[in-house]
């Protein structure tokens, strides 16, 4: 049965409201203030499917019902409000709507519309609710998809090379584990599950005789095989739902000191995720037979993670390895004998849970010229945390251009170089590193108390800077 509460001051217009409504078998509830309400619902599951809400009442009026509401209960759709309103003026209106109202009715009104109006808002939620919990099923089942894709994925490529079977998914766990202890949450540490499963994706470019070769390599077979991250990370970035997977491919062979391939990035310039992968591949390298070796006993695999903390490996990372292997007495955690132990990944149902509401930036943004999105991603972390950054970005972006402006009318240096500088940050953190390098320009110049350049270049920054923000507010808004 449909449960309706009636919150209104007169007992008249309530007792009205309640006849119409119970003779279309609805169930009814009378309230006589927002107070009442409030205090009614407090608690209460499952909550009635709407309220019909008078605006105009004694202490609490319609409105402020409405946000204490909405603070009690979040979301409009879990209790819908329809306002009552005896006012015919277009503002009042507005504003009920605004605040997130379903619907408006005024006094007086015919019943059969009234019942109407009522019963078409609860079908309606229904409905939403209905095609919401659809969507989210539709969602798991397109994730666990995802998963399975990528595992048999993985699969394949271990299947190229015949002494690394399991690999893939061996990387994938212990690297998991590693983000874990690292203090990753659940949906970041999946994140680096898949990343790692897929680390090796370039592997499907390369000759098979020159994986499985037993003999040692040519000078050209290995310029062959250390093409593979950027073969992979060409493959993976075509993914645009989870751009990071491409981290993991491209990096993993990546040194701290700078000189491992292939772009000789070093430090805190390779991505975390990848440095994770890089002590888990090479810590399944040395426990893994080879042709040319048997897998190495843990004592030497701690010794060579020793001589490569800050050089080959992140030190911190490493040393979590290394503590994971202190507490693998019976040495588990290599090949053969992982899998047997069930140190495979959880079920794919578990694996895919913190992965189902990852969001994903617009086609309106990534084609946006004045931004590089992939890298405004990877300096926020995420895309959560980067569509987060464009949002505070646009907001501020009015405020701010007019105190670079007002400083720079009133040639007050000082504060000038201040709000420049200010820019360049975050211009640069959302990836739109033109405005943060004219920002920076501007920031030298005003350091260097070079007038001419800050009167010839603050304008066109002021203009990029505010076209930038205004763009932003639109995608974001229609997003």
């Amino acid at each position: 049965m449909d449960w309706v509460v009636v919150v209104d001051d007169d007992e008249e217009n309530r007792a009205r409201v309640s006849r119409i409504l119970q003779r279309s078998g609805i169930k009814v509830t009378e309230l006589s203030s927002g107070e009442e309400l409030i205090h009614y619902i407090e608690g209460m599951v499952p909550l009635p499917d709407l309220v019909l809400l008078d605006v105009l009442m004694p202490g609490m009026n319609g409105f402020e019902t409405y946000k204490a509401l909405r603070e009690k209960t979040g979301s409009d759709n879990d209790l819908p409000v329809i306002f009552l309103t005896g006012d015919d003026d277009l503002e009042t209106e507005t504003e009920g709507l605004g605040l997130g109202a379903v619907d408006f009715i005024r006094k007086p009104f015919f019943p059969e519309i009234l019942t109407l109006r009522v019963k078409r808002t609860i079908d309606y939620i229904r409905l939403q609710k209905s095609l919401t919990k659809e969507v989210e099923k539709k969602t798991k089942e397109n994730n666990r998809l995802t998963l399975h894709v990528v595992q048999t994925l993985a699969e394949a490529i271990d299947a190229k090379d015949k002494y690394t079977n399991g690999h893939s998914g061996r990387v994938a766990t212990y690297s998991k584990e590693i983000a874990k202890r690292l203090g990753y949450d659940e949906q970041h540490q999946d994140e680096i599950y898949m990343m790692g499963l897929l680390h090796d994706v370039g592997k499907i470019g390369v000759p098979d005789w020159i994986i499985n070769k037993t003999e040692r390599l040519s000078d050209e077979e290995f310029a062959a095989i250390k093409t593979h991250p950027v073969v992979g990370n060409r493959i993976l970035m075509n993914i645009k739902e989870m751009p990071q997977l491409a981290y993991g491919a491209r990096w993993h062979h990546e040194r701290v000191d700078g000189r491992g391939y292939p772009d000789g990035i070093k430090g805190n310039e390779i991505p975390e995720e990848a440095r994770i992968i890089s002590v888990a591949d090479a810590y399944d390298a040395m426990t893994s037979n080879r042709s040319y070796r048997k897998a190495m006993t843990q004592d030497d695999v701690k010794e060579q993670l020793i001589k490569g903390k800050g050089s080959q490996f992140d030190a911190y990372i490493a040393d979590v390895m290394i503590a994971m292997i202190d507490e693998d007495t019976e040495y588990t955690m290599r090949e053969g004998e992982a899998e047997k132990a069930g140190l495979r990944e959880r079920s794919s149902e578990e694996a895919i849970k913190h992965l189902e509401a990852t969001p994903v930036l617009s086609d309106e943004l990534t084609e946006l010229e004045m931004l590089d999105c992939d890298l405004g991603t990877y300096l926020c972390g995420d895309i959560e945390d980067y569509l987060e950054a464009l949002s505070v970005f646009s907001d501020s972006c009015t405020a701010k251009a007019e105190k670079i402006e007002n400083a720079f009318e009133k040639e007050d240096i000082e504060i000038y170089t201040t709000l420049v500088h200010s820019l360049k940050s975050s211009a640069r953190t959302i990836g739109a590193a033109e405005l943060s390098d004219l920002a920076k320009k501007l920031e030298a110049a005003g350091k260097n108390a070079d007038l001419d350049c800050i009167r010839k270049e603050t304008p066109a920054l002021l203009s990029d800077y505010r076209t930038l923000g205004e763009i932003l507010q639109t995608i974001l808004i229609d997003n």
